[in-house]
């Protein structure tokens, strides 16, 4: 039987029958958990059972005893958010540190060589994009900074496209303008907008207009 369980890695006694993992997460559920929050992140004797790899072995009947260690991470649509925030601002900035340089490259390519930072850039505009769909989906639409932010992302969406089809067509120096021309601005703009939005949010937190619960799946 489950005796205690750490709630954001605090400890909180278990004061009541708790004998499988489905019992314990619906009982945090039920008492534990403050309106408008969610659980994001459990973890059983150190193996995680949330996110895109979870260890398949758990389920949901397992007993618990005296000596399991159960981890719950509980977080608000404004602490989601802030998190959000965090990485788009640090993924921005990685990118603009290489975008320069990378330019240059494309720029003095000859022939058949094929720049190989591209794909990175790719391929982080995309986990950009879906970092800001996962804000979108926790900030209320009207919030001014996230109708920026949305709207940074559909021009950057577009600016990604192009840079996949001059990379397609081996169109380095058209590479190197959309680079500097179009998603070196725009990664200026988001950094400045989710700086903004992070500040708000963080000082005033009743008064974001965050949606009351965090969207699951």
């Amino acid at each position: 039987m489950l005796k205690r369980v750490f709630i954001n890695q605090k400890k909180v006694p278990v004061p009541v029958p708790v004998l499988t993992l489905d019992d314990a997460l619906r009982w945090v559920e039920e008492t534990l958990v403050p309106p408008g929050h969610t659980i994001t992140r459990v973890s059983l004797d150190d193996r995680l059972l949330t996110g895109r790899d979870p260890d398949p072995t758990v389920q949901g009947d397992m007993p618990l005893t005296d000596e399991t260690k159960l981890e719950i991470q509980v977080d608000s649509p404004a602490d989601l958010t802030i998190q959000t925030l965090d990485a788009i601002r640090n993924l921005s900035a990685v990118m603009l540190s290489a975008l320069k340089a990378l330019a240059v490259e494309c720029w003095q390519v000859r022939g058949s060589v094929k720049p190989g930072e591209l794909d990175s850039v790719l391929n982080d505009g995309q986990l950009l994009l879906d970092l800001i769909e996962h804000v979108t989906g926790l900030v209320d639409a009207q919030h001014a900074e996230a109708a920026a932010i949305q709207g940074i992302a559909g021009i950057m969406r577009r600016a990604l496209v192009g840079l996949s089809m001059a990379r397609a067509n081996s169109d380095w120096r058209g590479s190197a303008k959309i680079l500097l021309n179009k998603i070196e601005p725009l990664l200026k703009d988001l950094t400045a907008e989710a700086e903004t939005m992070h500040i708000r949010i963080a000082t005033l937190p009743t008064q974001a207009p965050l949606k009351t619960r965090a969207p699951t799946g």
